[in-house]
Formats: C-alpha cells, structure tokens, sequence
C-alpha cells in the first residue's frame, strides 16, 4: 500500500516511513492535527507530556498485513490540570485496530466466514472476531431505527420453528427486501414497536392476508394507508367460490380429488378425451 494508498483509506495522517518486512508491511505516521482545545473544559493552554507510539492494524497491502505505526503526544490542559491522548482519525480509542479493518473483519464474518477461519487466517482470537461482529451488528440494528418506515408495505406472520412465538415481517414492497421483524402478531404485541416506527403517516398502502387482526391494525397505525390483499389469498378465495359453483352446477363433482385437480389444471395440460364440462353435463 502506497503512501497514496494510505490517505485514501485513512486520511489525516503525514507518512515518514514505509518499511517492508516479509510477510508485513508497516507504515510510520504521524498525526496532521494536533489538539487546540482541552477535551474536559474546553481549555487552549496545552503542553505536551511526551511522545509514544501506537501500532495499529490496516486493511491488508498486496496479500501481506499492514501495520500502522502511529506517533503520538500526550497532552497536560493548564487550566483543569488534566492529561488526555491525541485522539486518531480512524481509530476509536483503546482500539488496536482502524475502523476500516474492523468493518472488513465484519463483512468477511458476515459472509458466511465461521470465526475459528477467520481468526486463523488474521492471527486473531474467536473472542475478537466475535467482539467486531456483535460491535457493528449494534451499529447497524441502530442506524436501521433511525430508517423511515416504506411506502407501499406488506405484513406477514411465520415462525422460524415448531412450537415458537409467532414473528411479524414487515417488507418494502417497492424495493423488494425486509425491512424490520418484530415478535409477536397481535396488536398487543406490536403496540410498542409500532409505537416508535418512524414515518408511519406517509405509509399509502399495506399489502396483509385475509387476518381481521392485521386489518384492524392497520386501520388504526397506518390511518392514511390503502389495505390490499396479497394475490395468494385473494386467488385462494376465488378458487373456493368457483368450486362450490361448480358443486351447485354439478352435485356428482362433490369431493372427487380427480375431477377437482382437473379443474385445477391449465387447459393445454389437459387431454381433450379427459375433460368434464360440468356445465353440459348438467
């Protein structure tokens, strides 16, 4: 990784040396900035401590770790008479990693990567590997509640396995992806979600099943929205009208399973000599 590459990445540092080693390849930096102002009570009478360096881990340079070596000050305020770290750009405090590397470690894990593989191949512990996943899935579960909610939206019920809760999907129709889950069906149970759901006043339609629970739901927290059925039920009721017309229209039909799938079947599917037309018949 080139000096270049380096404040691509992780800009805000100056580089003084590149240093290359056989299976690594470490960079000596330094900060741009430096602090003018007291991080505790806003201060700018600082005096420098003395120096120390930071190793730090970087995104990988040609197949070889890279290792950042990060001169650093610490810092005296004059005025509360407190001592603070240079804070790093990149690099979240009492880290020995950049936040660039840790989001890689967490894409690579949520790939389908298993923790053992991936903390073999990086020299690193399960434990950390966990620690980076569980880090950045809370980050993004929080940016998630900061989403506004869709406008065209489907409810859904499932459960995971037999003998569990049920569980509310709820979709974005338009781009065709899930938005959130929630536990629970009832609106006892989602009350409190949708409660704080976001942007529930621009919802303009809502696609549910036949289920009076969601219809009554709907009506009272998306009071703006259109209910529609989805195409799976709607086309479910119609097939049960059209069999019981055609039993009306042809009481031997009744419950015979053969006669009902030819009626299930499409036309081309079906040899002339096998057809029944109920109608003539009757």
């Amino acid at each position: 990784m080139s000096p270049m590459m380096t404040e691509l990445t992780l800009p805000g540092y100056r580089t003084i040396q590149v240093e290359r080693k056989q299976v690594e390849v470490r960079f000596y930096l330094e900060a741009e900035e430096t602090p003018r102002v007291c991080p505790c009570c806003g201060g700018d009478r600082l005096r420098s401590k003395g120096r120390y360096q930071r190793s730090v881990r970087h995104l990988d340079c040609c197949g070889l770790e890279c290792w950042l070596q990060i001169d650093c000050r610490r810092w005296r305020c004059m005025g509360c008479e407190r001592s603070f770290v240079q804070p790093l750009p990149g690099i979240t405090p009492r880290r020995h990693s950049t936040e660039g590397w840790r989001e890689e470690m967490y894409r690579r894990h949520d790939d389908g990567i298993c923790a053992s593989r991936l903390a073999s191949r990086e020299h690193l512990g399960q434990a950390t590997v966990s620690r980076i996943y569980a880090q950045f899935t809370e980050r993004k579960a929080k940016e998630r509640l900061s989403l506004d909610c869709p406008r065209i939206l489907g409810l859904d019920e499932h459960t995971l396995h037999r003998g569990q809760r049920f569980l509310t999907t709820f979709c974005d129709l338009k781009n065709r992806r899930i938005f959130d889950i929630s536990p629970g069906r009832s609106e006892p149970e989602l009350a409190g979600y949708l409660a704080a759901l976001r942007g529930r006043e621009g919802v303009r339609m809502v696609c549910i099943d036949l289920s009076n629970a969601y219809r009554l739901l709907v009506r009272r927290w998306f009071p703006r929205a259109r209910i529609v059925a989805d195409r799976f039920h709607a086309i479910r009721v119609v097939c049960l009208h059209l069999m019981r017309v055609a039993r009306q229209l042809c009481p031997e039909l009744g419950w015979n399973r053969a006669w009902l799938g030819l009626l299930r079947r499409r036309a081309q599917r079906c040899q002339r000599t096998c057809v029944i037309d109920p109608v003539s018949d009757f």
